[in-house]
């Protein structure tokens, strides 16, 4: 009878738990829960994922700010972690072309001459209800990110 060391009966013993359980474990992801009822503007989106995905730390508010908390500039995120957007629909509604075209005017009080006719065209579609909107631009820059798995859950409720 062989006589194992404490490290090879460690691992006789996990390997094949981690054979059987290792995906199930590699499924566990921390999860952080947006409300879609307090993200009907950018604005609002921008706090709520400041107190959600922050802990209430400041951050840039605004879209190049949350690219930069997708990306863990902030330092406060997993390096994995799974965003459950609940009641989207709510905010799919309050984020449409209202709201894009408000964003979009806002931005072309402030932005560069180089990209001035760009944000021109887009107010143009939005203000047409073509193009993407606010909640597009959002699920766009989460979904670049492959490590954060976003769940968009509807509600049952009827919405305006």
């Amino acid at each position: 009878m062989k006589n194992f060391g404490a490290k090879e009966s460690v691992e006789r013993l996990t390997y094949p738990l981690f054979e059987e359980f290792g995906e199930r474990i590699r499924e566990l992801k921390p999860e952080y829960i947006l409300d879609g009822r307090r993200t009907t503007t950018l604005e609002a989106f921008c706090n709520e994922v400041g107190q959600v995905l922050l802990a209430g730390q400041p951050w840039d508010g605004n879209l190049d700010g949350f690219h930069a908390v997708l990306r863990g500039d902030y330092g406060y995120l997993p390096e994995a972690f799974r965003l459950v957007w609940r009641e989207v629909d709510y905010a799919r509604a309050a984020l449409g072309y209202d709201e894009t075209v408000r964003q979009l005017l806002q931005q072309l009080r402030d932005c560069p001459p180089t990209a001035l006719i760009k944000t021109a065209w887009a107010l143009r579609a939005a203000l047409r209800r073509q193009g993407p909107t606010v909640f597009d631009w959002l699920v766009e820059a989460i979904n670049r990110y492959s490590s954060i798995e976003l769940v968009l859950v509807e509600t049952t409720d009827d919405v305006e």
